[in-house]
């Protein structure tokens, strides 16, 4: 399992002491709230304080005191590590721990899970295969289990068949 997670990137400054608006990639921007490093770009940073809005976090980071320090962020990933982020909910699983999972169906690998897009009713698991690729809603009565320790999606064979979309 991955020890950092990427959750987002700096967009620009805000106000005049080196605050950053940084895009999320999280759908509970809050949690981070009490995150106590940041890496930005490389380089860690103690976070002195944090708010949330949607899916933007304002963070004023040691060391970056004017807004010119903080330009010189925009655009850099930030990084978190696992450790200072509270476990999913019971039934979920960050997605950087699923990215590059196999996926089986009845026995059989299907291929590499590449991306999962999210949508308000289910989030969409994209799956490279040897001829393209195909794609499927994440839903419990298709995936059977997630073992992010084997690194291993099983999928129901009926139920995948039903909701697949192959992709050339």
């Amino acid at each position: 399992m991955k020890e950092e997670f990427t959750i987002g990137r700096v967009l620009r400054p805000r106000g005049i002491k080196g605050v950053v608006k940084i895009e999320t990639y999280s759908e509970n921007t809050a949690r981070l709230l009490h995150v106590g490093t940041l890496v930005v770009g490389g380089t860690h940073y103690r976070v002195e304080d944090a708010s949330a809005e949607g899916v933007f976090l304002f963070a004023k980071l040691s060391g970056v005191d004017t807004p010119e320090d903080a330009e010189k962020l925009r655009g850099k990933e930030v990084k978190v590590a696992r450790k200072a982020l509270p476990p999913p909910p019971e039934g979920r699983v960050y997605i950087a721990d699923i990215l590059g999972a196999d996926v089986v169906v009845d026995g059989d690998r299907l291929g590499e899970l590449v991306d999962v897009l999210q949508y308000g009713s289910a989030d969409v698991y994209v799956v490279k295969t040897e001829s393209g690729s195909v794609s499927f809603p994440a839903l419990k009565e298709v995936v059977r289990e997630i073992d992010t320790e084997k690194g291993v999606i099983t999928l129901d064979g009926r139920m995948f068949a039903r909701t697949a979309v192959y992709n050339a």
